[in-house]
């Protein structure tokens, strides 16, 4: 059986079009809209080049497919759109499957953990008037606890106050993240923005401090492109002066982001606490688009009634295709449970392609029988290396495959990286990616992170200071020889020259694009910024 999930936009300015295959529980292909059309979270676009890459990956057509799943039920006329949809595209639509978007969210964690029973946490804006949904699942079964409407959303409270420190909702919220280790939890006021009730076990954003909610004239029609100002007057007058994107950030604002994190952490562990008392259970899934604030993360598996966590790293809508065909292949075949041990989805390309590509653009360039070796020496040497091998990731997070990879031990690293190569804010910190079998050596976590959805306590901030955040603290990506050898075996090299199982990773992008797909954007991107070498497969690019 062929499942097929899609999530498209069929609103203006919806976000995040994706597709995933499944065949028989299996994950076949997954693959963000994005990456192929070239502009961020791919907003207001179908998901049509997705489709045609997952069917292609299984050497299938649309006519073999048994059931098309799509993570949204509420809206007027939705199957009939999607099943235009693809007639327009295809030729043919096979059945439609409708899924409750916050289902697919819970869905795509549960249903690709490892876990038998769990809690599942899912949080975003808003999906069929739905913003955060507690469930406890046991074997194969999801149970609602608790449903919140989108008034209250988590989703909408850390967009305001990311639009409200200059930066653009819905995209750039893992910026506040990021600034809100520079800050200390010193506004007290918070409370009234997003109230927290630990009694009841609820949390209730205040109406007063959204602009829908004071302007609902102006919001009569579903036309927003998720630029509008979402904060009221009301809030700006509580907070302070909002920051325009071009003006200098203070002291003030790190702090401002800094009791935003804090409270947005608070009302988490509320519903979790209340999750618990249902359910027992000492696991935990996450889904949704709040769920990629890994330093709330690992605040939640700090609670002493939580031991293992799992977090969908495509946990952003993108991740509910996969979701919703799970959640399908759950009702049509029974089966509960899908074999999830790496994001490896994409598309990949032969050592063939990658030269035809670098001839056709005219590029000097080397054959190497060993990439990872020679990589792994250039990056001791302190060489900034782009590292395109294997299936691209799903998800937002580099893991190894579309990556720019440095030596963590230099101090200046960071900076050199955010200045000349990503053209991003220098407050941002980048990740380390650590083998397995070293990783609780430099980071005071409990579990693997395969997927760099976690923060942890860095244990060596001064061997590894560039992926060492300002408040000791690293988002940490475990590399195992089982789910991707090529990239545990350039860190096993840079072990060998340096005594250090770390490098540094980071996107193989720059700021405000999406991550990488093919050579082509590899070589245009290499080409853009102040890289050193680009490792293509087995090829090799210098300037």
């Amino acid at each position: 059986m062929y499942v097929l999930g899609i999530c498209s936009g069929f609103k203006l300015g919806h976000h995040d079009s994706a597709a995933a295959l499944l065949k028989d529980g299996e994950i076949i292909a997954a693959a963000e809209e994005e990456r192929f059309r070239r502009e961020k979270h791919a907003r207001s676009y179908l998901a049509n080049r997705s489709i045609k890459y997952c069917l292609q990956e299984a050497g299938i057509t649309m006519k073999e497919v048994d059931f098309i799943a799509f993570p949204l039920c509420s809206y007027k006329y939705i199957k009939e759109r999607v099943r235009e949809f693809i007639l327009f595209h295809f030729g043919y639509c096979p059945e439609i499957k409708l899924v409750d978007h916050h289902r697919a969210h819970a869905a795509s964690a549960y249903r690709f953990s490892k876990f038998d029973n769990s809690m599942i946490l899912t949080t975003d804006y808003s999906g069929d008037s739905k913003t955060t949904v507690l469930h406890s699942a046991n074997g194969d079964e999801m149970r609602e606890i608790k449903n919140f409407n989108r008034g209250n959303s988590l989703g909408l409270y850390f967009g305001m106050i990311t639009q409200f420190l200059g930066f653009q909702a819905t995209n750039d919220e893992y910026k506040v993240m990021g600034l809100s280790s520079y800050g200390n939890d010193n506004f007290d006021c918070f409370d009234e923005i997003l109230h927290i009730d630990e009694e009841e076990g609820t949390y209730k954003l205040n109406p007063e401090m959204v602009q829908v909610n004071v302007q609902p004239e102006l919001y009569s029609t579903d036309i927003s492109t998720r630029q509008e100002r979402l904060f009221s007057d009301k809030m700006a007058k509580l907070l302070g002066k909002p920051r325009l994107y071009d003006e200098p950030i203070t002291q003030w604002h790190m702090d401002l982001a800094a009791s935003a994190q804090k409270q947005l952490e608070k009302a988490s562990k509320v519903l979790v606490d209340q999750m618990h008392k249902d359910s027992q259970s000492t696991n935990l899934c996450l889904a949704g688009g709040v769920a990629l604030n890994c330093v709330m993360n690992f605040e939640l598996l700090q609670l002493p009634y939580v031991d293992h966590i799992f977090i969908q790293p495509a946990a952003g809508d993108s991740g509910c295709c996969l979701g919703a065909a799970a959640e399908v292949m759950h009702r049509e075949a029974g089966i509960g449970k899908i074999k999830f041990n790496h994001a490896n989805l994409g598309p990949q390309h032969t050592n063939e392609e990658i030269k035809e590509t670098l001839e056709l653009f005219k590029i000097k360039y080397e054959y190497t029988e060993t990439p990872e070796k020679d990589a792994a020496k250039e990056i001791s040497e302190g060489h900034i290396v782009a590292w395109f091998q294997g299936r691209m990731e799903y998800g937002p997070r580099a893991l190894g495959n579309r990556s720019i990879l440095a030596d963590p031990r230099d101090a200046e690293m960071k900076n050199k990286i955010n200045k000349l190569v990503k053209f991003r804010e220098d407050f941002r910190p980048f990740a380390p990616s650590v083998l397995v079998e070293d990783y609780k050596e430099y980071f005071e976590v409990s579990q693997p992170t395969p997927f760099m959805t976690l923060t942890s306590r860095s244990l060596k901030p001064d061997v590894v200071p560039a992926v060492t955040h300002i408040d000791g603290t690293s988002r940490v990506q475990t590399v195992s020889q089982e789910t991707n050898p090529t990239y545990h075996k350039l860190i096993s090299e840079f072990k060998k020259l340096t005594g250090v199982p770390v490098v540094l990773n980071t996107s193989l992008n720059v700021m405000s694009e999406p991550i990488v797909c093919s050579p082509r954007d590899a070589v245009r991107n290499f080409f853009g910024t102040g890289m050193d070498t680009l490792y293509l497969g087995n090829y090799i690019v210098r300037k």
